[in-house]
This record gives C-alpha cells, structure tokens and sequence, in this order.
C-alpha cells in the first residue's frame, strides 16, 4: 500500500512541479545546455587533441575520443535523442534502462530533464575515454590536469586554515569551533570549476567565502545542526562530497572538527566512482592531496597530511564510493534504485550533502515553489538527519522566502547562479 500511494504521490509531484529542462528559455537551466555544456565538450577536445602527438597509441586514441566527443556536441547542440551507452561497466544497464524510459517529446537535450542530461553528458565523456587503449580511467583522469592546478592554486589558503585548526585558540567552544569549519566547509563549495570559468572567475575570487555569509545565506539551519551534532552519544557521519582541492580539503578539515568537538567516533566519505562534472572527487584526488600534504615544506600541511593519513589507518576516516553517486536519478529513488546505499546511509548518525548537484538530486531538480518545504521536496528521502551545505548555481531553491529569491533574480541575476549566496538546509524539526 505504501509503495502505491508512494507512487500516486509522485506523479502528482512530477505533474505540478515538473523537472526543469532545457525547454525552459531564460532559466540557467537552458543557458548551461545552450552555451555551457558545448564549451566543457569543446575544451575537452582541445586538450585531448594536444595530448596526441606523444606517442602512436596515444595519436590514435585522440583521434577516437574527439571524434566520439565532437558527435556527442553536436547531438547536444541540435536536440537529438540521447542515445544508449556502449560498454560493459556493471553501471550500462542501469543508465540504458533509465534512456528508455524517457517518454517521446521528453528524450532529447532540450528536452529531457536537465538533471538527467548533464549527468547522461559526463557519463557519455566517461565512455568516450573507457573505450580507449592508454586513455582509460583510473590511469587517466581527462579532468585531472585541472583538478591539480586547482589543487596547487589553494596551497596557500589551505596552509592558513591548517594552522587555524592544528593549533586552536582555547577560547572556542566546540560549539564556536564546530559552526566555523560547517561554515568553512560551506563556502568551500563555491571552488567550482565547471561553474568558475563560466562567471569569469578565478580560484582565487572565491576561496575567501564573502564577507558576510550569514547575509547572503538565505535558508540556514546552522544552529539547529550544531545542536544536534553536539548532543549525539557516538556513532559515525557521512559526508557526501562534492569538489575536489580546495572543496575536499574544507571537507576533511569538518571531518577532523567531528572527531574532536562531539562523541562522534568515525567520518566517511563518499566519492564519485569515476571523473565527474568535472572537478568532482574521486579515490585518486583524496590520494593526490593526501601525498601534496605529506611531500609539502610547509609545517602546518604537513603535520595535517600525516594526522590525516593516521587516521584511515586507524578507520576514523573511511571513504567509500558507489555507482548511484553517477547515475541520473534523484535521492528520492534510492531506496528502490540502490537499497543497499539507502540502508548503508541509514546507518549514519548524521548525513552531509555537499555541493549544489547533491541539492538538486535530493529535491529532485524540481520546480519547487522557493518556500516549499525542505522536508517536502525531499520526497520521502529519509535515511537519517541530514544537513545540505550548498552555495547556488542553479535554479532548484527550496525553503527560502520567494519575494526575497525573486527579488535578486530582477537585481542580479548572475550572483545567483556564480556560488555568491548559499543554503544550509536540514531535515531536523
């Protein structure tokens, strides 16, 4: 009877707040299928092709990825129908199974939910690269030459923010301590960059955080997170990622606060499986910035890259991915796509979801109402207390006042949509 009245509940949803899609002209949904995608594919083959003069194989495999990637630009920019995936990755069947059930009118570019295409456009790139010789993934990252210089461009950030928490004042409070690093951790998500170069913007521009950040957070739940995390009895937190670099680096200093200001006994966190959106974290970035702490001649990175190296030793720290995180569904189908992730996070104390496409696919890239409820948009996704740390870049908002998210929208459009104002959202009452 649940599973009935769960289903009647959603087409409902579906009928009154459809997805967004790139039918939608003037939203930053059409202008990321329009204008934005085309250029992260562009650029991909531009970095691809220079690569190819280095050796036979590698000229050969260039040559089969840009013609792969300029056919799937192309496709994109003339709204075809999205095609099924080749390959035999144990994630094809789930991915071919969703494309077929696009219904006809809602299976192109344009046309599909926006969701689902952009995650179906870095599965396709993905692909492209798994069905080359010297080109595959986990030995070639075709966004890691961008992830490593974001990473080399936030050193002296990071070095700053290690001393701050290897070497606290004793005057904070957990309390004080534990709001300052959700806060870090939050701002952090504006190091973006399938979103920086869009604006204009540069690493640097945003690693600061503003300077009023509760001004221009505009649904905070903060207090009652801190709250909740302090009075837990032990247990563990799951931290769903985002960004790699700067991002990770903020994630893992909230990870380290966990363990030292509650009960709280272990962090997980929770990877993408294979390169995505760009600079989205995988096994490899954790490494990478890992070893960069360990090898650094700087003090503070270095004590910080040998505490944290101890502690997923010692499994106070765990990371874990899993194909859902890159698969085209919003959180709210888990539980019937993936039940065994659904009962893992169900297992977690608390649950962070960090990053605007983590946002999106918890309510569902719907066009929600902006005072919609967050609890509501969730639809039923309820594995555990969560918390969303989120600094906007698309259209989904929730629970949020709707004259003052319309009011920007007629003033500054652009800072809506560039990681200037944020949301800390919670499904504690």
């Amino acid at each position: 009877m649940d599973s009935i009245i769960n289903t009647v509940s959603s087409y409902f949803k579906a009928v009154e707040y459809p997805q967004l899609s790139g039918q939608h002209v003037g939203t930053f949904c059409y202008d990321s299928i329009k204008d934005r995608h085309p250029v992260t594919i562009t650029k991909l083959i531009d970095q691809t092709f220079k690569i190819g003069s280095r050796t036979p194989e590698l000229e050969r495999d260039t040559k089969d990825v840009t013609a792969i990637l300029s056919r799937l630009k192309n496709r994109l920019q003339t709204d075809k129908e999205l095609e099924l995936l080749e390959g035999k990755e144990d994630d094809i069947e789930m991915w071919n199974n969703a494309v077929k059930l696009l219904k006809p009118g809602a299976n192109t570019w344009f046309t599909a939910p926006w969701l689902f295409i952009e995650c179906y456009m870095y599965r396709a790139i993905h692909q492209a690269f798994q069905q080359t010789t010297a080109m595959r993934y986990p030995e070639y990252d075709c966004f890691g030459k961008e992830k490593d210089q974001g990473l080399e461009d936030s050193l002296s950030n990071m070095s700053r923010i290690a001393s701050l928490l290897l070497h606290p004042s004793p005057s904070q409070t957990p309390a004080k301590l534990l709001t300052e690093f959700i806060q870090l951790c939050l701002w952090g998500n504006r190091a973006d960059l399938s979103i920086l170069k869009h604006f204009g913007l540069e690493l640097s521009d945003v690693t600061q955080g503003p300077g009023d950040g509760d001004a221009v957070t505009l649904s905070n739940h903060l207090e009652r997170v801190v709250k909740y995390l302090l009075e837990l009895e032990g247990g563990r937190v799951d931290i769903v990622l985002d960004n790699s670099g700067y991002e990770l680096f903020g994630d893992m200093c909230l990870a380290e606060v966990l363990l030292r200001t509650t009960k709280l006994t272990s962090v997980r966190l929770h990877m993408k499986c294979i390169p995505w959106f760009r600079s989205d974290v995988t096994d490899p970035d954790v490494k990478h910035l890992l070893a960069a702490f360990k090898g650094s001649e700087d003090p503070s990175l270095k004590e910080l890259g040998s505490l944290w190296q101890s502690r997923f030793h010692d499994n106070k720290f765990t990371r874990t991915d899993h194909p859902f995180w890159t698969s085209p569904h919003g959180f709210c189908e888990m539980s019937r796509v993936s039940p065994e992730l659904y009962d893992e996070l169900s297992q977690s104390s608390f649950l962070f979801f960090k990053g605007d496409l983590n946002y999106r696919k918890l309510v569902n890239d719907r066009q929600w109402p902006y005072d919609t409820d967050f609890v509501t948009a969730l639809e039923g996704f309820n594995p555990a207390k969560l918390c969303a740390l989120r600094t906007i870049k698309s259209d989904s908002i929730v629970d949020c006042e709707s004259s003052r998210v319309e009011n920007i929208l007629e003033s500054d459009r652009e800072k809506l949509f560039c990681g200037h104002y944020a949301l800390i959202s919670s499904n504690i009452s």
